[in-house]
């Protein structure tokens, strides 16, 4: 996928995007929270169609687009490599080191260099966690890094994840 950024001042950024079978949208990010995506018709130059999304409908998308509320049986054990980089699904089970700490106590991304970027807890997404959100047992954790940062994660979780 072509991805283009530009600032529009005053209003927000723009991001063209074209995918890798040539279809065409353009999403609006506005400076209030909303979002407006248009999708294009092959060498049309006006959008055939428009959605305008608030703040906090557009990060359910976003949640539903990364996989948050469903993950196909497949993808709970596949590493998906796109380029260098790796995402992976991790359930903590009641065992796991990672379990009742924070994410910065846990210096998960010190230690392996990848990150956490949602939470997956009780059938509900939390994306962008921070750095004082508790990890529990029975979490998933949404897993970034390349592919060697994310198998050190999982080495670290093998080993306890402690020094």
């Amino acid at each position: 996928m072509q991805v283009k950024e530009h600032d529009l001042p005053g209003v927000g950024k723009k991001f063209a995007l074209t995918t890798n079978e040539g279809e065409r949208m353009t999403i609006v990010i506005h400076n209030t929270g909303h979002r407006e995506i248009y999708l294009f018709r092959d060498r049309e130059d006006f959008p055939s169609s428009a959605v305008r999304l608030e703040d906090a409908e557009a990060r359910m998308l976003g949640a539903i687009l990364g996989g948050a509320y469903f993950q196909p049986a497949v993808a709970e054990s596949m590493e998906m490599v796109l380029g260098q980089l790796s995402v992976e699904w991790v359930r903590l089970d009641a065992g796991s080191p990672l379990a009742g700490r924070t994410i910065q106590a846990s210096a998960i991304r010190e230690r392996t260099g990848a990150s956490v970027i949602a939470i997956l807890r009780g059938g509900r997404p939390f994306p962008n966690p921070g750095p004082g959100d508790v990890m529990q047992a029975g979490d998933t954790l949404l897993v970034v890094g390349d592919r060697q940062q994310v198998q050190r994660f999982r080495a670290e979780l093998d080993k306890g994840g402690r020094e």
